[in-house]
């Protein structure tokens, strides 16, 4: 998913395998979609980018409980037609 990041999360509790992970939530780019990531890259609010989901997600995190990571910075996009 593309999306840009809306801000960080912070949880009250959480599973001993998220301790010090930093989570984001992403707006994904024309659409009404939300994820909250686990941020690999330290991405801050407003920056664009790329959301690995799924198997890809867990294997960028070396993680199997990651389900939704940001795994790159966009600097720029190809506008849509």
């Amino acid at each position: 998913m593309l999306g840009k990041v809306v801000s960080r999360v912070w949880a009250d509790r959480q599973i001993s395998g998220l301790n010090g992970r930093r989570l984001v939530l992403v707006a994904g780019i024309g659409s009404d979609r939300r994820e909250v990531a686990v941020d690999l890259v330290d991405a801050a609010p407003g920056v664009t980018v790329l959301v690995a989901t799924d198997e890809a997600a867990a294997a960028a995190a070396n993680d199997p409980i990651v389900d939704a990571a940001v795994v790159a910075l966009v600097d720029d996009r190809e506008p849509t037609r």
